[in-house]
């Protein structure tokens, strides 16, 4: 967020405050990689350095909220008076004041309020996962308007149907798209049948996800799908981060959209509400399904769909674009096999063929296996323009040593952020990735940077602004408000801002149409988040994309991937 306020006061600390809230790490690595830096760093630089890469979150410091309160007029301090502590009412020193108020804990309160109010920021702004005001729970009416799907997309339609109303007791299955082909979407039309036709709209549609992007993606997306193709009205729920449900009737019906994080809560906090829920549950939806084998999350699948007495049946059905959790031939990818009965649903272009071709042309056209090739070719995905990032000096064999891998949070075994660390810091990398981005800059192509760790990125951002490179950063610990805006500066064509770092948050649920180069500047060893941060940039124009994505990978001396190994490598493990 943009704030003048803020800026001017900034601008009268001193220089070398400023290099110290800037961080003295990055400070030391722009002074050491870019000769004669030292005369660059203004104080105006350092404080558009800060502001772009801490915004906001730096008032959560203490010491940076004394130092800001400092350059305020006695008058203004005083004022904080009449909120602190009685023995503070008649203080005349502003000081002991400032003292008090810098000290508070950063959460929102009356004096927290004043700061921000002081500051020209609104509280709404900043405490805002705090105090969410949107309604958890809404009916949604539906338009009288038709809302296609594209061929592919109602084959897979009617493969899932077909299961979903199979006289299996259990039905579970796992439908396999690459990024940027419209699961979604395609998942969105699936519900709102089998919710109309096949459960009469009685009972519970459960759809889980692990992030804020993606469960409001899937939110959005089916209220739009609803619109154009439901029948009448539709209960919708919305259960993640501030988002509750009060109460869950015994006849509870409607759509839900639940983070998983919500749901192991309430399953273990509150098991009678739990059960209340999965009784309601006719049909559980698992994103990013590659997630669901980890054994706190299969535990709450298997609830859902553990059926007794006079229960009525429950199905499961998946989605992914990466259908695995390692690169290795695991148990791990077999117990994700075997959650979704072993079945998958996947685009088969033999088919597409005989939907598309005359019979004679069907039986003499050469199918195209890859998948990928075969939806770039249609123009579903961007056609991938790939170039290697190399650089003179390649990680030392001291540096390698200090490479580990390790299971990460994410289900999958990747390198560990200690090691992720170390490869942030080479220079000779980082000068070559800036290099590039000079480049990228000049010829304003939209670029989504993927970043080795949050100090990368913090230092990639420190270094473009030091040359009066517009772009934003991207991190977890971000207010809300501070991304939203990030990301529409980034997504607005009329913005000169062209660049977007980021650091593990929009490798899913993110969607900009603009993006022409995907930078993939931190190495893995995961397929599954090597497709997720390549599927960012491969919306072709039928899905509103671009024809052409350019794809930088910095080739270090590690194990790397393609685009066609991270959509085909896990399908030894299901049955079509």
């Amino acid at each position: 967020m943009e704030n003048e306020v803020m800026r001017s006061h900034m601008m009268k600390f001193s220089l070398e405050d400023l290099k110290s809230f800037l961080g003295e790490d990055i400070v030391e690595s722009l002074l050491e990689w870019n000769t004669g830096s030292e005369a660059l760093l203004t104080k105006k630089r350092l404080v558009d350095m800060i502001m772009c890469i801490y915004g906001v979150n730096i008032l959560k410091s203490k010491e940076f909220r004394h130092h800001i309160l400092s350059t305020f007029q006695k008058e203004d301090i005083l004022d904080f008076r009449v909120e602190l502590p009685e023995k503070y009412r008649t203080c005349e020193n502003p000081e002991l004041i400032i003292d008090v108020v810098a000290k508070k804990n950063w959460r929102e309160s009356q004096i927290n309020n004043h700061v921000l109010h002081l500051l020209n920021y609104s509280e709404k702004d900043i405490f805002q996962e705090q105090s969410v005001e949107e309604v958890s729970s809404e009916k949604i009416a539906s338009y009288d308007k038709f809302y296609e799907l594209l061929d592919y997309q109602y084959i897979i339609r009617q493969r899932a149907l077909n299961i979903l109303t199979s006289e299996y007791k259990q039905r579970r299955f796992l439908i396999h798209m690459p990024t940027g082909t419209g699961k979604t979407k395609t998942a969105t039309h699936i519900i709102c049948h089998h919710y109309n036709y096949n459960l009469k709209k009685q009972g519970l549609i459960v759809w889980i996800a692990h992030t804020t992007e993606l469960l409001q993606q899937a939110y959005d997306t089916f209220v739009n799908v609803w619109k154009n193709i439901g029948n009448g009205e539709i209960s919708t729920y919305k259960l993640w981060g501030e988002h509750n449900i009060e109460a869950i009737p015994e006849d509870m019906s409607g759509f839900m959209v639940c983070g998983i994080q919500k749901l192991q809560s309430m399953k273990e906090n509150q098991p009678d509400k739990f059960q209340k829920l999965v009784n309601a549950t006719r049909l559980v939806v698992y994103d990013e399904a590659h997630k669901a084998a980890a054994q706190e999350t299969r535990n709450v699948i298997e609830h859902f769909m553990r059926r007794t007495g006079e229960m009525k049946d429950c199905a499961l059905m998946g989605l992914s674009a990466t259908p695995g959790r390692t690169t290795e031939m695991s148990f791990e990818n077999d117990l994700l096999a075997s959650t979704f009965g072993n079945k998958i649903i996947s685009i088969d272009t033999k088919v597409m063929n005989e939907v598309n071709l005359s019979r004679q042309e069907a039986l003499n056209a050469e199918v195209e296996k890859d998948i990928i090739r075969y939806f770039q070719n249609r123009g579903v995905l961007a056609k991938i323009k790939k170039k290697e990032l190399t650089y003179a000096e390649k990680l030392t064999d001291e540096e390698l040593s200090k490479i580990k891998v390790i299971a990460t949070k994410n289900g999958y075994s990747d390198f560990s952020p200690a090691a992720l660390n170390v490869i942030g810091k080479n220079k000779s990398r980082n000068l070559r990735i800036m290099q590039e981005l000079r480049a990228l800059n000049q010829s304003q192509t939209p670029t989504i940077v993927f970043a080795c760790s949050v100090k990368h990125g913090q230092l990639l951002s420190s270094m473009l602004t030091l040359e009066d490179i517009p772009n934003a950063l991207v991190i977890g610990e971000m207010s809300a408000t501070e991304r939203r805006e990030a990301i529409r500066k980034f997504k607005d064509t009329k913005n000169d801002m062209n660049i977007l770092i980021n650091y593990e948050v929009l490798t899913t649920g993110f969607d900009a149409t603009n993006i022409e180069c995907v930078f993939i500047a931190r190495p893995t060893q995961s397929v599954v988040l090597y497709s997720q941060m390549l599927g960012r940039g491969l919306r072709g124009p039928q899905m509103g994309g671009k024809k052409e994505c350019l794809l930088i990978d910095v080739k270090d001396n590690l194990n790397q991937f393609n685009e066609n190994m991270a959509f085909s490598h896990f399908n030894n493990y299901w049955n079509a």
